[in-house]
């Protein structure tokens, strides 16, 4: 079961990252900026970003399965309206990309409930830090399947993105329909107000924000400092990849009582260093190992943000709300960050994506530690 759903988890991944590798052929039929093509990358998480937390509140109590396969079932449809859009016709290319985010939202915010649906208290924790590693995996296999564009062309390499999700839905469909959330999860809401959930929802929106955006620049970086595109391509997916052992080490410290502040605190000043050197290095063996310490380095953050959820929530309605609300601000991290990022870099340079790179991950940490610290002791 957990396979499945893992599998349904990558497929939207997949989704996710499918434009990355592609961006000489898509943005050469559609005639795109690089803005415009950031907006495409991230515009699948559009409908997750306003979404994600109201949706989270209307599936607890329903069938689980049938959710995550009516998303699949939807994430497929827009992608296949996706590959085979006419050069030029922009509304239709945007008009799947957005029906694409809404299948995906179904994916992201099920996928974590029938985890804890179905999963013994004792493997949940793993569970859950194997979920957190979707994106990333998702992506890189995409980039993996791009790299096939030269000779194939970029909608077939794009129509191979599908294959996962066909798969994931063919067994949701036969194996997960029927299973329904514990009925402790229908939660009770209570006065009290968002809080540390907020700040720390903020912060992983932030950190969000740079992994995708380091990944779907590099082709561009790779055009920019004279290398092949076949090669910017394959760095992308081993790249993209670096961030699952950084998110898996983070749950495996956490499991046995590290204390998340100092960890995440080392591994969020690691970033705007990590960022400097992928940004502003020629040498593409530096850029390519500058962008893997930046990836890994955010999987870890993401991965204690996920697991720190439950320690700022003060409610079990809390910290259902909370799930949703950090689901709603990692994907407008996705959203914003490519196009602001390529908006930046479009009119001035690399050096603008460092500035940014360290202005964000340093905004993401005050928020975390301002979630995350303990309160005072009361006064007599």
């Amino acid at each position: 079961m957990i396979a499945l759903v893992y599998l349904a988890g990558v497929s939207a991944g997949v989704a996710l990252g499918r434009f990355v590798p592609l961006e000489a052929g898509i943005r050469g039929a559609f005639g795109l900026s690089l803005a415009a093509y950031g907006w495409l990358v991230s515009g699948v998480t559009v409908v997750a970003a306003c979404l994600a937390l109201p949706t989270g509140l209307w599936i607890v109590g329903r069938d689980l399965g049938r959710v995550l396969c009516a998303g699949l079932g939807v994430m497929l449809l827009g992608g296949v309206l996706e590959v085979a859009a006419p050069s030029g016709w922009l509304w239709l290319l945007y008009g799947a990309r957005a029906l694409e985010g809404v299948g995906y939202l179904a994916v992201v915010v099920t996928g974590p409930m029938l985890l804890a649906a179905r999963c013994r208290p004792a493997v949940e924790r793993r569970a859950l830090a194997l979920w957190s590693t979707f994106v990333p995996v998702g992506m890189a296999v995409a980039s993996a399947l791009g790299t096939l564009s030269g000779t194939v062309g970029w909608r077939a390499a794009g129509a191979l993105t599908l294959v996962p999700g066909a798969v994931g839905l063919g067994g949701a469909l036969r194996w997960l329909t029927g299973i329904r959330g514990r009925p402790e999860e229908r939660y009770v809401p209570h006065r009290r107000g968002l809080g540390p959930v907020l700040q720390l929802s903020l912060a992983f929106s932030l950190v969000a924000l740079l992994g995708v955006t380091a990944v779907a620049l590099l082709p561009k970086l790779a055009a920019d400092r004279e290398v092949r595109s076949a090669v910017g391509g394959a760095t992308a997916a081993v790249v993209s990849l670096a961030s699952v052992p950084g998110g898996l080490l983070a749950g495996g410290l956490l499991g046995r009582g590290a204390g998340p502040r100092a960890l995440t605190a080392t591994a969020v000043l690691g970033m705007p260093c990590a960022a400097a050197v992928t940004y502003q290095v020629n040498a593409w063996a530096a850029v390519s190992a500058g962008a893997a310490v930046l990836q890994f380095a955010g999987g870890f953050v993401l991965g204690a943000l996920y697991a720190s959820v439950p320690s700022v929530a003060r409610s079990p309605y809390e910290l259902g709300r909370g799930y949703g609300l950090l689901n709603q601000a990692g994907s407008v991290g996705t959203l914003l960050g490519p196009p602001v990022f390529g908006f930046a870099v479009t009119r001035a340079g690399w050096a603008s994506a460092t500035v940014l790179a360290t202005v964000v991950t340093l905004g993401g940490l005050v928020l975390f530690l301002a979630a995350t610290r303990r309160p005072g002791p009361s006064g007599p």
